[in-house]
């Protein structure tokens, strides 16, 4: 596992075996993180053999590695979202991002997954005054669709942030905050007693049809299978048919040492996370054992964190000015996904080949969901009856100069995000 926090202090069980020899299936997911498993759960579930090949480890990519924030909604607000999708595709899947928090946090009580859960709310701070009309209109667009959400006027922000740095504020009752990996690991742990086949160190190799039917090869053996799902996200740049459907964006997250208790009480007294509106937005949050964790502040389409490490610690120096001067115990990164119209899909492939795509910095609720989706339109579910839009592979335009248009991405938007605070 990369570096980081949870792969530091999540306890794993034993590896799973290394796919050797031939093996049939009804289904092949490829992907061990959030989305394949709640698909192979699903899957298992009823009574459907299937197959689960990761390349590394359980959790190695984004699953295993983000801020363990659970968010309600999209990237895109509920207008925007109906502009995209039309008035009632678009409500069904506003309803369906609403609805996620709370079925992951139902399935890992079912489940009893040990991820020091804290359910208390999402809060999503306005870095300026200008930004407070935009959350303000947000909120009572969410409220219609179902949201427990409120306002936190200026005068209540240092209170419930514990940081006077923000101009105001709303409160989603159903986010929270959990162990990304310590959450990836007991799905799969539940997947494979429900009868799923858990294969870790198998990279799909080669993929194609034989016999009217899908073959996956490994480096140690291979599988067949009716159905084919990759939930490879943000690192599916060498599967041919999916290359470049995604921006892959990098993030890095910073994890201090624990805080004195004091100290700790006072940041997010009344909440599980926090994240901001700029457009390279921060999240904040405490651990169970008072680390303060830093994500997002910068984004890079390249390989190396050690910038947006630095640009983190900076946003832990402006955000809480009091607490001194905090010492860090680990930084890392990781890709998430990002789709041209910053919504969710799922891609049909090709006939009895699906592939989740684009969960946009919403990856434990929406995967969790999306992955659950996948699988009952396995089972037998009309596609339009399916909330998260379905559509074809279509390659982003100008993917081949994604790392340069994303750091004058970066360049532009923090220059916006620093004139629009200062206004």
């Amino acid at each position: 596992m990369p570096q980081s926090l949870w792969a530091a202090t999540t306890a794993r069980p034993a590896p799973f075996p290394i796919l050797q020899g031939a093996h049939p299936f009804d289904v092949c997911i490829v992907g061990g993180g959030f989305m394949g498993l709640s698909a192979a759960l699903t899957l298992a579930g009823k009574g459907v053999s299937v197959a689960v090949l990761e390349a590394a480890e359980i959790g190695w990519g984004a699953s295993g590695r983000n801020n363990g924030l659970v968010a309600p909604g999209l990237k895109r607000d509920p207008w925007e979202v109906r502009k995209i999708l039309g008035a009632e595709s678009g409500d069904r899947l506003l309803r369906f991002s609403n609805d996620a928090p709370d079925a992951v946090f139902k399935l890992i009580d079912e489940l009893a997954i040990d991820c020091d859960v804290n359910r208390g709310g999402w809060i999503q701070a306005a870095h300026s005054k200008r930004a407070m009309p935009l959350i303000e209109k947000r909120v009572a667009e969410w409220q219609v669709l179902g949201a427990v959400a409120e306002i936190i006027p200026a005068d209540k922000v240092s209170a419930e942030l514990g940081t006077d740095f923000y101009a105001g504020a709303s409160r989603y009752a159903s986010g929270g905050s959990i162990n990304p990996l310590a959450y990836v690991v007991g799905l799969a742990a539940a997947a494979g007693v429900a009868g799923a086949r858990i294969y870790e160190q198998s990279p799909a190799a080669d993929v194609r049809r034989k016999n009217g039917k899908w073959a996956v090869a490994s480096a140690h053996g291979h599988v067949t299978c009716t159905q084919l799902v990759f939930c490879t996200n943000a690192y599916n740049d060498n599967i041919d048919r999916l290359r470049g459907t995604v921006i892959p964006l990098r993030t890095a997250q910073v994890a201090s040492h624990p805080l004195p208790r004091d100290v700790a009480a006072s940041i997010l007294p009344g909440a599980a996370a926090a994240s901001d509106t700029q457009r390279l937005l921060t999240s904040f949050r405490l651990t169970a054992d008072n680390r303060l964790i830093m994500g997002g502040a910068s984004a890079t389409a390249g390989d190396h964190h050690p910038g947006l490490v630095k640009h983190l610690h900076k946003a832990a120096r402006l955000r809480f000015p009091d607490i001194g001067n905090i010492p860090w115990d680990v930084g890392w990164s990781g890709y998430l996904a990002l789709t041209k119209d910053h919504l969710p899909q799922i891609l049909r492939v090709d006939d009895d080949y699906y592939a989740g795509i684009g969960c946009d910095g919403r990856g434990i609720a929406m995967a969790t969901a999306t992955g659950r989706s996948i699988a009952e339109l396995i089972c037998g579910q009309d596609e339009k009856d399916c909330s998260v839009p379905i559509r074809k592979p279509k390659r982003v335009l100008g993917y081949g100069m994604r790392r340069p248009g994303v750091a004058a991405g970066v360049l532009y938007n923090r220059f916006l995000d620093t004139v629009e605070r200062l206004t």
